[in-house]
């Protein structure tokens, strides 16, 4: 092993550590902790519950809006850039979040903070493919996001437990915004971008529309993208209404709704560790990916019956199985035509139709839930269920493919 070989071995974790802790308090806690804190934001903006509807599909919306285009620029002007910036920005706009005097400021804040995101979200799993060799590559977006299920669990656990001693809402959106400024700052000063090799050079001069293009014409990024907006659609369906079914419909307290949805946030994290990391050592994605998904969505459909232990045993299995969901992160990175060098723009194209899903699925599923409440279950297991499906159109990649050719 050369020097530099040993430089770049070493380098690599520190990369990792930046990107773990971009996911787990700028994406995790900075995004949740939030919905611990609906009824003060309400009540101080005063607004009602409909209003907040609004709010909180916002950041998505600006994500949306925004992903493919945060990824294409990560591509032409590299991570330490895009991600830097990103992360600042999220920060900024939690800062200015904090001043909000009514809906409209509101809003845009919010919608801000979604944009800013999308900077940074398509480009982090790029910076891991940029450092990792492709044997480890599952393995590193799972610890990164396992990072996300970390932080989001302590913004649930966490939250209430502060906001009175830091003085209210306000204080703690601004010292959470002034801390995710600093974690971008950190992540400009220590993050660089590798170089890449002449042919990946060239590719670098693409513009950004040049390189959405080019990501477009490959019919596996539109079915990988397809995969995105039906898991991330049944994700943020279910997440939204789960707490109000188990108390509504399942006669639980508020506590131990929020036990449960916590319980399938760790489980999360253990499965985001575990699955992505043997689908390195065994070298294929689809026979992680596929079962891991199916098995996700079915807990999800069977956690509208389960109760007491055999609903504390399928969460479980849903936050462990649901561990796969990571490896979609990683197969732009192995794709033919698209690889290391484009990977932002295709994992850009990828999240921006997971945050259509993330818009149009809680709505086709609360409108099920309008007839019968546990019909909303069915669907968003089902889009889970049938992410899987669609995976398996996907030509399979991983080292062992790599190795195989």
């Amino acid at each position: 092993m050369t020097d530099t070989q040993a430089t770049a071995d070493s380098y690599r974790w520190l990369v990792l550590a930046n990107s773990v802790l971009v996911f787990t308090f700028a994406f995790g806690f900075g995004w949740t902790y939030i919905v611990m804190v609906v009824a003060q934001v309400l009540a101080d903006l005063r607004l009602d519950m409909a209003s907040w509807g609004m709010l909180w599909s916002a950041i998505s919306f600006g994500t949306l809006v925004s992903a493919m285009i945060g990824g294409a620029l990560g591509d032409r002007y590299g991570v330490q850039k895009i991600v830097g910036l990103g992360v600042a920005l999220m920060g900024v706009t939690l800062v200015m979040r904090a001043t909000a005097s009514g809906f409209s400021s509101m809003y845009v804040w919010m919608f801000l903070f979604g944009v800013a995101l999308a900077l940074t979200f398509p480009n982090v799993p790029k910076a891991l493919g940029m450092w990792f060799a492709p044997e480890e590559f599952g393995m590193a977006n799972g610890v990164t996001q396992a990072g996300y299920g970390v932080g989001a669990a302590l913004a649930l656990a966490l939250t209430p437990l502060v906001l009175e001693p830091v003085g209210g809402w306000r204080t703690l959106t601004t010292i959470l915004g002034v801390a995710t400024v600093a974690i971008g700052a950190l992540w400009f000063m220590t993050v660089r971008d590798r170089a890449h090799e002449p042919s990946e050079a060239e590719a670098e001069r693409l513009s950004t529309v040049a390189a959405i293009r080019q990501v477009l014409s490959i019919r596996d990024a539109w079915t990988l993208a397809a995969c995105h907006m039906l898991f991330l659609g049944g994700y943020i369906g279910i997440i939204g209404y789960a707490p109000t079914y188990f108390v509504d419909v399942q006669g639980m307290t508020p506590t131990s709704a929020g036990t449960i949805v916590s319980l399938i946030m760790w489980a999360y994290v253990v499965g985001a560790l575990v699955v992505p990391s043997l689908s390195d050592r065994v070298g294929l994605r689809k026979r992680f990916y596929v079962p891991g998904m199916f098995i996700a969505g079915a807990c999800m459909v069977l956690s509208g019956y389960a109760l007491g232990t055999p609903l504390w045993i399928v969460a479980l299995m849903w936050g462990i199985f649901g561990g796969a969901a990571p490896l979609a992160f990683v197969v732009p990175l192995e794709m033919e035509g698209v690889g290391r060098r484009l990977a932002g723009s295709a994992v850009g194209i990828a999240i921006t139709a997971g945050y259509l899903g993330g818009v149009l699925a809680p709505v086709v599923g609360m409108w099920l839930v309008g007839l019968t409440p546990v019909a909303g279950f069915y669907f968003w297991g089902g889009c889970y269920m049938l992410s899987a499906v669609l995976f398996l159109l996907l030509k399979e990649t991983g080292p062992y493919i790599r190795t195989a050719g």
